[in-house]
Parts: structure tokens; C-alpha cells; sequence
């Protein structure tokens, strides 16, 4: 006869704590959402931002303007109605002066003047051209502006297409360039108007008169540019980002190349695709591009069944956040700050947010996609430079065994009604886990942590015969051992990561621990008659440290060191009150280890 009871209660405690790092964000206000509606929006969405810190959105398949303020609180609308002086056919970029007027990037119909295409019965020639639309602070139209003179013939007139004008006559209209081409619009402090239009910058007053044209490639600039996003500083430099050649170009107010800084790469100040820039009321620029790095946080809980990181941390639960970066620059294109934002993983809205616009004062605005939300996002100060989390984890266990047997050849009467032994285990288990993280940026990671286990068991036994017979008499062997032990571990790790690429990844590791282990056995009869006693304690520790270095993507080099030392003392006292056996043990030995692993 064979039993075993088990009773296992468990208890486990996760405290997560994320703590903003210096020049890092947090969140602010979330505003929009799809529809037709106020402070509500379509796909297609263009930001700009006031001086006072108002929020204009374009909404181009709304045709219409909204402006918020700081917090995104809806203040009031643009839109064409029937009775209005201008009309919204294309409305994109957008962007808004000192004085708060407004002014956004579209397409306007001018006729042409030629007396040689017109007749007196022929229909009306039209260039449809880009144009900028000015509203004052309240919304009021004021003008629109050609970027420029569409009075005349400029494109062929095979070119036309047929089409009805104001009147509703019909018309021949000629598109200038593809309609659907992208254009970037900034307004400097004095109102000027600089409108990007492919590869060339044309400079408007703020009347809308020409002030200046020039091309984007110029002596010096190298390559082709394509433009993605521009601004102007407060001394009328104008800024234009290339995002196919990783770079910044300035421009001086008068449209002279000045110089280009930037590269490709994700080391502080290089870029990957650039594509938004900012002009600072504090002199600096901001510019943000498509790095992105990945930074892994290993939970020591085990991994949920629908974990949706599961196919990256194994049996256990992984914290993933994905770092974008903004990095600032001085006017004269140097670089001073890497500022990163940090999205986890695990919530998926965070990851597909778009960073929209970035305002005066170095806030961002993220769109999820998904659901037309801004999201603002305001630049902090903290003690700390990057991502700190903390996890702690305890944990209670206690295990019953009861094991029962009945010798069947011993033809006693007390078969399977009575043991011939009996043993009872009792262990209670604690286990504190606490772990701290600490990101230094993208690529440096510190970690500390503590690990404490306490084991308490007790083991008693009960031997049924009547007596025991041996050479010293007769005792009754009934007995219990107890165990105490204590096993603290705490180590640092410091990690280097020096490729994030996925396809050569590649990091550093260095580590440093100490254990400290005390153990405490004695084993006692329970029978007062029966003097038997066994005491055994230990006390033991461990020191180590090591480093793994990546040498390429399929060899690691390692290597170890540890330390071990301690010792334990033992006291046996036999059944008759005789000291038996005493004595000590000690140890100390050093492990040293260097190996490479590979993969073939």
C-alpha cells in the first residue's frame, strides 16, 4: 500500500514600475476620432501649430480646417460652404504665422489671359495650379495665393482637359504637374511663405506676392534631394529634409545652399530615413526619423497561454518595448541630445502610432491610425536617462507527502489495516524575486537582482515494530529530521548592445554575483529512551564574474571566473548517549573558464 498526498498553494505578486527617463515623454491628452463630426476626422491629415500653442489639423477628405488648443479641446472650423470666397479642392499641408494667420496648400483655377487661345464663342482656358489659401486668426479667407504666375500659358495645350468652370460653362482646364504630388509649406517669423514643390523652393510674402525661387540641388548638395518635410529657424534659415539621403539641408534665407548634416545610421546624429523637423522657440531643431530599436525585459513569471510575445521569450513572459528616437541639433547642424520614446510592444496601438507633427515646444502628436486619435506627448526632466522597470515576484509553497507501507511478507494481523512505516514530509518553501532594470539608452542596459529562497522541512517517521534489537539493545527508531536553509544570490549585469540589426545582431555582456547559503540539518528520535542525534549546519558562499562578447553573428566569446569556499560541521550522538562522530569540512577552490561558442 502506497499513498502520497500533495497540497501546493501558490501565490504570486508582479509589481511593475516604469519610471520616464530625463528628456523622454509623457503622455499628455488623446483627441480626434473617426467621423464627420467636431474634433472628428477622415484618413488624410496634415498638423501645423500656432504660437500660442493652438493645433490646426487639415482633413483633406473633409475639406475642412479644425483648430484646438493645447489640450485638444475643439475651438472652431474652415470649411467651404456654398456661399464661401475660396474653395477647398486638394487641402494639405498646412502651416501658421506668428500672428496666428492661416495657411494651407492647395489647388485653384486661374484662366488664362493669352487673347491668342481665347474667343469670343470658344470656351475659357484655365491653368489649375497649386495655390495657398490665408485665413485670419479666426478663420476668416482672406486671399489665395498661386505659388506661381498661372495667368499665362505654361504647359502645352494638348495638355487640357475638358471641364466646367464657376458658371458652370463648359471649359478646358490644364493641370500643371501631377495633382496628386505632395508639396511642404512653412511660413517663417516675418509671414514669408516658402512652398516646396518637388525640387524647387518657392519664397511668397506674406501678401502672397514672389519674393524668391531656387532648386533644392545646388553646388554642394551633392545628389538628388527628395524632400519629405521642412522648417524655417528664427533667423530665416530654411531646413529641408532628404529622406532618401539621410540628411538635413539648410538653406539661407535668400535660397544659398548653406550645408548638409547628417548620414546614414542610427549613431547619434546620424539618421535612417529622416522625415519630420521642428524649429524650437529655444533655438533648437528636432528632427526624427525611422530608427527603431527593440529592448527586451525577461520576466521571471511564466508565460500566459495567449501570450502574444510567447514565440519570443520561451516559458516565460518577455516585456518588449520598441525605442523610436528624436535627436536635437543646434542651427548649425551639430548634434547635442538623443531623445527616445518608448512604446511597449505588447499594446498594439502603441505600435503603430504615427508621429504627426511636432510643435514649438518640442511636443509630439502620434496618430493611431486605427481609430484617427492624436495622441500629445510633452518632453520631461527626471533622474533618470531612459527606461527604468522593477519586478518583484514572491512566491509561498507548501508540499504534503504522506507515504504509508505495509510490508505484505511480514504476516502480521495488521495487514492493510496498519502501516508497518509511516512518513510525513512537510516543506515550506518561500522564494522573493526582484529584479531592476535600468535602460541607459538604446544600446546600455544595468540590471540588478535579488533572488532569496527559504526552505523549512520537516520529515518524520514512525517504524511500527514493538521493539529493535541490535547490538547496543533495544530502541524505538521513530525519528524527525528538520531543515533549514537560506540561499541569497545577488548579481549585476551590464549589457552592451552593438548592432541592433536584425541580421547582425550583435551585444556584450558582463556580470558580477555573490551567493550566501546557510543550511541547518538535525535529525532527532523521537522516543525520549533513544539519545540518537545528528546536527549538520553549513555555511557556504560563491563569487563570480564574467563576460560573453559577441564575435560575429554565429561565435560568442566567453569567459568565467568564480570563486567557492565555506564549510560545514557535523555532531552524531548515538542511541546511548555516546558522542560517535564530530568534525568539519572546509573548501575553497577558483574556476576559471574561456571558450567560444558557435553555430555552423
Amino acid at each position: 500500500m502506497f499513498k502520497i498526498k500533495k497540497l501546493m498553494l501558490s501565490l504570486l505578486l508582479l509589481l511593475p514600475i516604469h519610471i520616464n527617463a530625463a528628456q523622454e515623454f509623457e503622455f499628455v491628452v488623446e483627441f480626434g476620432g473617426k467621423g464627420e463630426g467636431e474634433a472628428q476626422f477622415a484618413e488624410t491629415l496634415f498638423m501645423a501649430f500656432g504660437p500660442d500653442g493652438a493645433i490646426y489639423v487639415v482633413d483633406t477628405d473633409n475639406f475642412r480646417i479644425q483648430k484646438f488648443n493645447e489640450i485638444g479641446s475643439f475651438l472652431f472650423h474652415i470649411q467651404m460652404e456654398t456661399e464661401s470666397e475660396f474653395r477647398f479642392i486638394n487641402p494639405t499641408a498646412i502651416a501658421v504665422g506668428a500672428d496666428s494667420s492661416i495657411y494651407v496648400m492647395d489647388w485653384m483655377f486661374v484662366q488664362i489671359s493669352d487673347s491668342s487661345l481665347q474667343t469670343t464663342l470658344g470656351p475659357k482656358i484655365y491653368n489649375y495650379g497649386p495655390c495657398v489659401h490665408k485665413f485670419d486668426t479666426q478663420g476668416v479667407f482672406i486671399a489665395s495665393y498661386p505659388i506661381q504666375d498661372f495667368s499665362q500659358r505654361i504647359a502645352p495645350l494638348e495638355a487640357a482637359s475638358p471641364g466646367l468652370d464657376a458658371d458652370g460653362n463648359y471649359a478646358l482646364i490644364i493641370p500643371q504637374g501631377d495633382t496628386k504630388r505632395a508639396f511642404l509649406l512653412t511660413v517663417d517669423a516675418n509671414g514669408n511663405l516658402y512652398v516646396c514643390d518637388g525640387g524647387t523652393v518657392y519664397k511668397l510674402s506674406s501678401e502672397g506676392e514672389p519674393v524668391a525661387q531656387y532648386p533644392l540641388a545646388q553646388p554642394g548638395t551633392g545628389r538628388l534631394v527628395h524632400p519629405v518635410d521642412m522648417t524655417v529657424d528664427a533667423a530665416g534659415n530654411l531646413y529641408v529634409v532628404d529622406e532618401k539621403g539621410h540628411r538635413v539641408l539648410k538653406y539661407s534665407a535668400e535660397g544659398k545652399f548653406l550645408r548638409a548634416f547628417g548620414e546614414y545610421g542610427d549613431a547619434a546624429g546620424q539618421f535612417i530615413a529622416p522625415f519630420r523637423i521642428a524649429a524650437l522657440t529655444d533655438g533648437t531643431l528636432l528632427v526624427a526619423d525611422t530608427a527603431k530599436y527593440l529592448k527586451d525585459f525577461a520576466s521571471t513569471l511564466p508565460n500566459r497561454l495567449d501570450d502574444p510575445t510567447r514565440r519570443y521569450s520561451g516559458d516565460t513572459r518577455l516585456f518588449r518595448y520598441r525605442l523610436r528616437r528624436i535627436q536635437r541639433f543646434t542651427t548649425d547642424g551639430e548634434y547635442t541630445q538623443k531623445l527616445l520614446i518608448p512604446f511597449r510592444r505588447e499594446v498594439e496601438t502603441d505600435v503603430a502610432l504615427q508621429l504627426k507633427g511636432i510643435d514649438g515646444s518640442g511636443n509630439l502628436y502620434y496618430l493611431n491610425p486605427a481609430e484617427l486619435l492624436f495622441r500629445k506627448y510633452a518632453p520631461i526632466t527626471s533622474l533618470f536617462s531612459s527606461m527604468f522597470q522593477t519586478e518583484l515576484k514572491l512566491r509561498y509553497t507548501r508540499d504534503l507527502h504522506d507515504i504509508e507501507i505495509d510490508n505484505q511478507d511480514d504476516l502480521d494481523a495488521d495487514l492493510y489495516t496498519k502501516s508497518d512505516f509511516d512518513e510525513q514530509i512537510i516543506q515550506d518553501t518561500a522564494h522573493a524575486n526582484l529584479i531592476l532594470s535600468y535602460d541607459l539608452n538604446e544600446s546600455f542596459r544595468l540590471a540588478l537582482s535579488n533572488r532569496l529562497t527559504y526552505v523549512r522541512m520537516t520529515d518524520t517517521s514512525y517504524y511500527r515494530a514493538r521493539d529493535f534489537v541490535d547490538f547496543r539493545g533495544s530502541f524505538n527508531q521513530d525519528d524527525r529530521a528538520t531543515e533549514n536553509s537560506w540561499d541569497d544570490r545577488i548579481q549585476i549585469d551590464f549589457t552592451w548592445i552593438r548592432d541592433h540589426s536584425l541580421y547582425n545582431y550583435r551585444e556584450a555582456r558582463a556580470f558580477a554575483y555573490f551567493s550566501l547559503i546557510r543550511l541547518d540539518f538535525v535529525n532527532d528520535a523521537l522516543n525520549p529512551a533513544n539519545y540518537r542525534f545528528f546536527d549538520f549546519n553549513a555555511n557556504l558562499s560563491d563569487w563570480g564574474a564574467g563576460v560573453h562578447y559577441d564575435l560575429s553573428r554565429t561565435f560568442r566569446l566567453n569567459f568565467e571566473i568564480t570563486h567557492f569556499f565555506g564549510k560545514n560541521r557535523y555532531t552524531y550522538i548515538d542511541e546511548t548517549n555516546v558522542l560517535y562522530a564530530t568534525g568539519f569540512q572546509e573548501a575553497d577552490f577558483i574556476r576559471a573558464a574561456l571558450f567560444i561558442n558557435g553555430i555552423f
